[in-house]
């Protein structure tokens, strides 16, 4: 697994009406504007990110998506 800059570390990926949290160095917590957590992206296979949906009413997590960056698996919950 690749190691964080500083940098890297202290930014969050933003988007409209979600808001993201830092959970650990490899994974960050997708919630929506009102609070209700719509899932997580995982930094995974080194440099690459994967955005998983929280499925309603449970904790099973469905993989929605891939990217090299992270705000490409956030565009994953919010959309082109």
């Amino acid at each position: 697994m690749a190691i964080m800059t500083g940098t890297q570390r202290s930014r969050a990926p933003h988007a409209p009406h979600v808001a993201t949290r830092r959970v650990r160095d490899d994974l960050w917590r997708v919630s929506s504007a009102s609070g209700l957590a719509l899932g997580y992206i995982a930094r995974v296979d080194g440099a690459a990110y994967e955005a998983r949906r929280l499925l309603p009413g449970g904790t099973t997590m469905l993989p929605i998506g891939r990217g090299w960056a992270l705000e490409d698996a956030l565009a994953c919950f919010t959309g082109p």
